[in-house]
Formats: C-alpha cells, sequence, structure tokens
C-alpha cells in the first residue's frame, strides 16, 4: 500500500508521529494550549 499522505499523532506524540513516517502531525494543543 502506497500513500502519499499518512496522517498520525497528536501534539503530545508528534515526535514518535515523525519519527513512524507521519506527513501529517495535528499539534493544536502545543500551539493554543488545552481546552477550557
Amino acid at each position: 500500500l502506497v500513500l502519499s499522505e499518512l496522517s498520525m499523532g497528536m501534539s503530545h506524540d508528534y515526535p514518535v508521529a515523525i519519527a513512524e513516517g507521519a506527513t501529517l502531525v495535528r499539534i493544536g494543543t502545543a500551539l493554543f494550549g488545552p481546552r477550557a
């Protein structure tokens, strides 16, 4: 299976997601802080 985009990981685990080949990582909490 060949994928051009691989979205996985969030603010708390983005280094692992990048190491595993993610091309999209959600980092909203790292930028904006926790939800109210």
